[in-house]
């Protein structure tokens, strides 16, 4: 098969040219009735990994986060099809996944009404081994859903290559649904913009396959640039600024091989203690403010919560007002008889369970404060060199109380996060290592460091200690990648190849 590029980046990443090999090599994975077809033209997108600094799973409370791509991908490659079938293929090998799965449009309405959520859900969860295909082929559904589209005058194929390591806390699944609605934009024409986009995966990520995440993921993915860290307020989804990086100071993410997902317990049932903080601290303020004069400080808070961010609460208010008012823990039946369900619209409260409540509201309201501090020392760092050791030692002690709080008040730590970010302090400042902690929904993934100066042989002990400790390979994953829509798009124009003619 030929291969020319009419449009993109003539510098390619490996996954690209690895890409571009099995296109030219007739790759039977690639091409069937239900895959591409030897001719026309190919989109290719491509969404970045993304380490997460500072702020985590306070995200979905409405907290500033501090996020920045790696230089790890994934890669979607989409072509039209004649017929109205939508087709998805999986380059990842592993019995966890059948190589492809496909459905026909047809197959998302009813009688001509489009099907709901739910039964869409759990259509792509059928069986365990296609449920990957939901990340992808439930866009088509979500763009429907969601008025973006009216329908689709035809199907299509996408193809998807992922080097980000499944569970690794680096968001994998964003990537993946980032890439794919990128090359559905393109091949139909929607011309979404780039938080739309964030916003449909977000969806995708929550009502399709069912992980009830924030959307500091697909910001990232979409805009995030391989130059500068996003400062993002997710309310639901402001980019605040891009930061530069101070000089000669670099972030790397070391992936624990411990794996976690935000469909887990634990990351759901802190999510539910958090709203479950949010509903009763509203129905509290709203009484006593209802009873209270102009200018009672219990006006202001609701007013903080009326667009339901627990973040929008200072650390000082916490301690003053909230604090009081909020149960350690409270059982689901009793919450649910005495508030009805969260305002949360991803998770359900279950009745059975004893769910932790206001360890899981401080978690999210300090976060957020010591998101805002760390940037803020970042930035000093920047701009003070003389003093920079200063300033990262400060950033650095923010990202060790982070990783303790993520344990002791979210419920979301790790033994061997535990042990990584213990060895990676001990190296410390003198080995160039100034902050660790855990990242994303924790519960395991990726550990984030802050280095200074050349930290190679530091990293390489950490990894040397960690493997000693626990057993476990870890992962050094370093680098910038760039943001889906500063990468754009890459088409493609399939030919078949002429056999050479003999005389």
């Amino acid at each position: 098969m030929k291969v020319e590029q009419l449009h993109g980046p003539r510098v390619k990443s490996f996954q690209i040219l690895e890409l571009e090999y099995l296109l030219q090599e007739d790759s039977p994975e690639l091409f069937s009735a239900f895959g591409l077809q030897k001719g026309g033209q190919v989109i290719v997108t491509h969404a970045p990994a993304r380490l997460d600094i500072m702020g985590g799973v306070a995200d979905y409370c409405g907290a500033n986060v501090f996020e920045m791509t790696l230089d790890r991908t994934a890669i979607a490659a989409c072509q039209a099809r004649e017929d109205r079938n939508l087709c998805a293929i999986t380059l990842r090998t592993g019995n966890q996944f059948r190589p492809n799965f496909h459905l026909a449009l047809d197959s998302f309405y009813t009688d001509g009404t489009l099907k709901t959520y739910p039964q869409i859900q759990e259509h792509f969860k059928q069986e365990s081994n296609t449920a990957w295909a939901g990340y992808i082929l439930g866009a088509f559904y979500v763009l429907l859903k969601e008025g973006k589209t009216d329908q689709f005058p035809h199907g299509a194929t996408i193809v998807i290559k992922s080097d980000i390591p499944i569970g690794g806390g680096v968001a994998s699944s964003a990537a993946v649904e980032v890439a794919t609605l990128m090359a559905l934009n393109q091949l139909y024409n929607l011309k979404l913009s780039a938080m739309e986009i964030a916003r449909l995966a977000q969806i995708v990520e929550n009502r399709i396959a069912g992980a009830p995440c924030g959307i500091m993921d697909q910001v990232t993915a979409v805009a995030g640039t391989s130059t500068k860290i996003l400062s993002i307020l997710c309310q639901p989804d402001k980019i605040l600024e891009f930061v530069s990086c101070p000089s000669n100071v670099s972030f790397a993410g070391i992936h624990t091989k411990v794996r976690r997902s935000t469909a887990s317990t634990a990351y759901v049932d802190t999510r539910i203690g958090a709203f479950m903080g949010l509903t009763i601290l509203k129905e509290g303020f709203t009484s006593e403010a209802d009873a209270a004069e102009e200018g009672n400080p219990d006006r202001k808070l609701v007013e903080a919560l009326a667009d339901n961010y627990l973040c929008n609460i200072s650390v000082q208010e916490f301690h003053e007002q909230c604090e009081p008012m909020l149960p350690e823990h409270i059982q689901g039946k009793e919450f649910l008889e005495k508030y009805g369900e969260t305002v949360d619209t991803a998770t359900q409260v279950d009745p059975g369970k004893l769910y932790p409540v206001k360890s899981r509201v401080e978690h999210m309201i300090y976060e957020n404060a010591r998101t805002q501090q760390f940037i803020a020392a970042i930035k000093n760092a920047d701009k003070d060199p003389e003093h920079i050791q200063d300033h990262l030692s400060e950033a650095g002690n923010l990202m060790y109380e982070s990783n303790a709080s993520y344990r002791d008040l979210a419920g979301l730590g790790s033994p061997e996060v535990d042990g990584l970010v213990n060895i990676a302090r001990k190296i410390g400042e003198q080995g160039g290592i100034y902050g660790a902690k855990i990242t994303g929904g924790g519960g395991g993934g990726t550990v984030a460091l802050l280095c200074h100066g050349s930290v190679e042989n530091s990293l390489t002990q950490v990894l040397a200690a960690y493997k000693l400790a626990w057993g476990i390979e870890g992962e050094l994953i370093r680098g910038n990648a760039a943001g889906a829509f500063e990468f754009g798009h890459i088409l493609w124009e399939l030919k078949e190849s002429v056999p050479p003619t003999h005389f």
